[in-house]
């Protein structure tokens, strides 16, 4: 409760003070009214990268003091006790909400089943990166948490780096799984996940679904998934905008590998039942020359309406 008494008086402060409405991640001063919630804090599209972003919006110095201090989400921030990490190795995570099993899936469909570098982007305390080394993946990982890297290094030997201006590149895939709605620059954490990969390497992000399908189909739900929490709500515009020229899948939840598989073989899947309906958004694309955009499942322009801070 004091956190988020917390965050509703800066908001308010911001707000009174006109600031925090600018894009956070390219800067754009423009931007169209999708949602209000609170009276003083809304969540707005940029006019020019098409994020929707939740405003007033958080600095990189508050971003950084809120995921190390003060952020909790359950199983994803808390390292469990000893005993509880045994129990959770002993079943390898299967059945627990981060049960990785249907990421690996989706990679082995999109990638085949040679080892593989993988890159995590936002690993927390390991339990992912763990998994994947399990499945037969060669894996580095970034956490901005000293505590859950630190954990992720000693109790599950995952090598988490501490600044990514020291990672290396050459990787196979770069993977993220519920981070990019967190950080404070969306494009800078896709430039440099495209970065690290070597041509033809997988671009893989999963997140919670803005998209308009999502919305049509549990608005409550939708509205509960932007917030201080989440201060980035991704949806398929965004990555349109973001993917030109790029050979890329949409899809949401439950994934079907035999729409990944065409897609990664180069085919053209047909269009996905439903319009991105799930609660999770995934995008798959390549590193390489651009090629025709593919996405299943694109729904409806959101009905914004246009308005200033």
């Amino acid at each position: 409760m004091n956190q988020k008494l917390s965050y509703l008086a800066s908001s308010i402060r911001k707000t009174l003070a006109g600031q925090g409405f600018a894009c956070p991640s390219c800067g754009s001063p423009r931007s169209c009214l999708v949602k209000r919630k609170y009276l003083v804090t809304a969540l707005r599209r940029c006019d020019a990268c098409h994020l929707q972003f939740r405003t007033p919006t958080t600095g990189v110095d508050e971003n950084r003091s809120f995921y190390q201090e003060k952020y909790t989400q359950g199983f994803t921030t808390d390292c469990p006790a000893d005993d509880t990490l045994q129990s959770y190795l002993r079943v390898g995570f299967k059945g627990t909400v981060r049960d990785y099993g249907k990421y690996v899936e989706v990679i082995r469909s999109a990638a085949g089943p040679a080892r593989l570098r993988l890159f995590e982007f936002g690993c927390s305390w390991g339990y992912g990166s763990w998994q994947f080394q399990q499945a037969g993946f060669d894996v580095e990982a970034f956490e901005i948490s000293s505590p859950r890297a630190e954990y992720a290094r000693q109790r599950l030997g995952v090598r988490v780096h501490a600044d990514l201006a020291g990672v290396g590149d050459g990787f196979d895939v770069f993977f993220s799984s519920h981070v990019l709605e967190h950080v404070p620059s969306v494009a800078q954490a896709i430039a440099f996940g495209l970065r690290i990969l070597r041509p033809g390497g997988l671009f893989v992000a999963i997140t919670p679904n803005g998209s308009q399908g999502f919305r049509d189909a549990a608005p409550r739900q939708w509205d509960r998934m932007w917030g201080q929490v989440h201060p980035n709500f991704i949806d398929d515009r965004y990555w349109q905008r973001q993917l030109p020229g790029r050979s890329k899948l949409l899809l949401s939840n439950p994934y079907d590998l035999g729409l990944v598989a065409r897609w990664a073989q180069g085919g053209t899947p047909e269009a996905a039942g439903g319009a991105l309906r799930g609660d999770e958004l995934l995008v798959l694309s390549k590193r390489g020359p651009a090629t025709p955009d593919v996405a299943c499942g694109v729904g409806p322009a959101d009905r914004a309406e246009r308005a200033v801070p």
